[in-house]
């Protein structure tokens, strides 16, 4: 499906979408909201919140035509062609399957399930029922990464040794159903670490096969607040996942190292910074600057799981990268719990 413009400019699309939107989270509210309105042809049929005032004053600054505080009713409308769900993380897999027992596609937020069998539930009933399933796994969508995933193809930096990732936002508490692991399910991990093994998987398009990760659940909080994780990738590759909002000073950083060159990015993962630039360096001291927004990246998440429900394909990230993570974090908290290296199953 063509799109015309880019950020900061309304997308064309050639059908027209219905959305509704569940939840009415700060993230929703200022990203994914405004992302899906800058498509034309989309529009946003309902909002549900458990607060109707809330719901009501959500409507109004989206331009949205209903307001639901029952999700089931909801499900009945016809005007709704697609749900996006940005619910607490523990309410996204029975919210998925649901939404695909009633013919809606799913963009749901990240993580796609707190478990691995809730993972692939929600997995199968949007296969079975013949809907599209997508998750948001933003950082994937910055304008310079179909090029980037180019030139390491074609072994611009060579062989790809180890590679880095940060999510590091700052000091930030977590609050509200996020600081509840009967809601979070876990901290860092799933706010933060999961966006750096997708990352991971979609950049260098390998999984991620054994972990050995330490948290620091139950020092200062019930959910821990960092995660640091080394993993072995598929193509042999080893990697560093330093996921947390504890330290004072953020970062957002990528940093591949190969045998012929290297990339350095600033502030690619989320929640990012302004500018985000990359800088891919060869042997032989030739480099390419790639450069983005953070800002873009939502409006390219929602632009591209629009585009795969057209086109009746998978979209990107697709339920299933949603499953792989929850197998990457299943076995980060094993390995964290029992102190060893565990291996990730992979079994679809």
């Amino acid at each position: 499906m063509p799109l015309r413009g880019g950020c900061g400019a309304r997308l064309e699309v050639l059908h027209l979408s219905r959305w509704a939107i569940l939840g009415t989270s700060s993230f929703a509210d200022h990203a994914v909201a405004p992302a899906i309105l800058a498509l034309d042809g989309a529009s946003i049929a309902a909002v549900l919140s458990r607060d109707r005032s809330r719901g009501e004053a959500f409507a109004a600054r989206h331009g949205a035509r209903r307001v639901y505080t029952s999700y089931e009713e909801l499900l009945r409308d016809e005007d709704v062609d697609i749900v996006y769900v940005a619910t607490p993380n523990a309410l996204h897999a029975d919210q998925v399957v649901a939404a695909a027992g009633a013919g809606k596609h799913v963009l749901c937020e990240k993580p796609l399930a707190t478990s691995v069998r809730d993972a692939r539930r929600a997995l199968e009933a949007c296969r079975a029922a013949g809907v599209r399933l997508g998750v948001n796994f933003q950082a994937r969508h910055h304008r310079f990464v179909p090029e980037l995933k180019q030139l390491l193809a074609a072994g611009r930096i060579g062989e790809v040794v180890t590679a880095e990732v940060w999510a590091c936002p700052g000091r930030f508490p977590s609050l509200g159903w996020r600081a509840d692991p009967r809601l979070a399910g876990l901290g860092a991990v799933h706010n933060l670490g999961v966006h750096c093994y997708d990352l991971l998987r979609c950049l260098l398009e390998v999984e991620i096969v054994e972990v050995t990760a330490l948290l620091d659940v139950g020092r200062t909080a019930a959910l821990e607040h960092v995660a640091l994780v080394l993993a072995r990738l598929s193509n042999g590759a080893l990697a560093y996942v330093n996921a947390g909002d504890a330290s004072a000073e953020p970062s957002g950083d990528l940093v591949l190292r190969g045998s012929e060159g290297s990339v350095v990015g600033r502030s690619v993962t989320p929640p990012g910074g302004d500018l985000v630039e990359v800088v891919v360096t060869s042997a032989a001291g030739s480099a390419e600057r790639l450069t983005g927004a953070t800002d873009e990246t939502h409006l390219g998440a929602v632009a591209a799981f629009e585009r795969a429900v057209h086109e009746g394909r998978e979209p990107d990230a697709s339920g299933l990268d949603g499953l792989r993570a929850a197998q990457v974090v299943e076995a980060v908290v094993a390995s964290a719990r029992e102190g060893r290296t565990v291996q990730v199953d992979l079994d679809d």
